[in-house]
């Protein structure tokens, strides 16, 4: 035992020793941290869902990630990535766990240049890996247009990648600020009311509230939240979503097998509005699901405004994909990509679905 911690204690040593003699420059991460970037970033792990398809978008590859939370394996194995790049489904999970705490012998055995960690979720994960001489760049969660911000750190942080990591940033932004136009002078009386499922199979129904990426995404798109009063994501009974009676339900991506169905064939809710009309869709997945905030929030916005507005003459969203997944992934994309992208065959029976995103 003492032949093991004073081993692990001088391979700590040599870690940090190591980083510092390649350091490049100081940056402020978004929970405040002080942040000393490597010159060069050869090797990432990433701790957070979203990152490993965002850094896979900023490298237009996966060479460089080395590691990453086990829910991002089922978002590239079911999603655009795994098609487009098959070696990011070899992608090592084991570096974090429950509650996204660090596996710090799994990080050191990997040996990345730089970690990417969640800042806002308590010190207890993020002090571990800066105990061990690692790098962390902290990211916080909430509103969508915070991932902008995640782009350009992660591009400040990855050798090479600044420029596109502020480019692709301010092409969020430009389409955040578009939708914001068009949906701005929407009264309230004509915004549907909407109910995101964070669960939604087994009558065991959660919604996502305030401070959710969700909530932001729905008002930004001219929707209402019926949940936007209760915060974070919290459990409600059948007989409160009766109460709301949502125009829309959204369902999520998250449940194994979510779809329509599972909304429109329970009986407990056959009198929402949105069941008896329909407008029950499950989020799209593309090199990340489309629910939770990623780099892809700009086309889930779209596709949230012509659900919510079919009425509006909007720009196609399958061409808008065609030319964004170029741009994310330096890949070309056809026709059933996309489908499987908009989940065409589980919406498909959906209102207004196959009429607006069909081919």
């Amino acid at each position: 035992m003492n032949v093991f911690k004073s081993g692990f204690c001088g391979f700590v040593f040599f870690a940090a020793a190591s980083f510092a003699a390649s350091a490049a420059g100081v940056i402020t991460d978004q929970n405040g941290r002080k942040v000393t970037c490597p010159e060069t970033t050869a090797r990432l792990a990433t701790l957070t869902i979203p990152a490993a398809s965002m850094v896979i978008a900023l490298d237009q590859g996966s060479e460089r990630l080395i590691g990453m939370h086990p829910s991002s394996r089922p978002d590239i194995t079911d999603g655009l990535i795994g098609r487009l790049f098959p070696e990011a489904r070899n992608i090592r999970t084991d570096m974090s766990g429950e509650g996204f705490m660090p596996n710090v012998e799994a990080l050191l055995s990997a040996r990345p240049d730089l970690v990417i960690q969640w800042g806002d979720r308590g010190e207890a994960i993020v002090a571990p890996i800066v105990r061990v001489g690692l790098p962390v760049l902290s990211l916080r969660y909430g509103a969508s247009e915070l991932a902008a911000e995640w782009l350009e750190l992660m591009g400040r942080c990855l050798s090479g990648r600044e420029a596109r990591g502020r480019a692709l940033a301010g092409d969020f932004l430009a389409v955040r600020d578009e939708v914001a136009r068009t949906t701005a002078t929407i009264p309230e009386k004509k915004r549907p009311k909407v109910v995101y499922l964070y669960r939604a199979q087994g009558n065991a129904f959660q919604v996502a509230g305030k401070g959710t990426g969700m909530d932001s995404d729905i008002r930004l798109a001219g929707g209402s939240n019926v949940a936007a009063h209760i915060p974070g994501f919290a459990p409600v009974g059948a007989e409160q979503l009766l109460a709301w009676a949502p125009d829309i339900v959204l369902l999520n991506n998250y449940e194994k097998g979510t779809r329509p169905a599972v909304v429109l064939d329970n009986t407990l809710l056959a009198a929402l509005p949105a069941v008896r009309e329909k407008r029950v869709y499950v989020y799209p997945l593309g090199g990340f699901r489309w629910d939770p905030p990623s780099h892809e929030t700009p086309l889930a916005w779209r596709w949230l405004q012509t659900l919510f507005h079919p009425e509006t003459h909007l720009p196609p969203l399958r061409e808008k994909m065609i030319d964004s997944y170029r741009r994310f992934y330096g890949r070309a994309v056809n026709d059933e990509d996309i489908d499987r992208v908009l989940k065409m065959t589980e919406n498909g029976g959906s209102r207004h679905y196959s009429e607006k995103f069909g081919r």
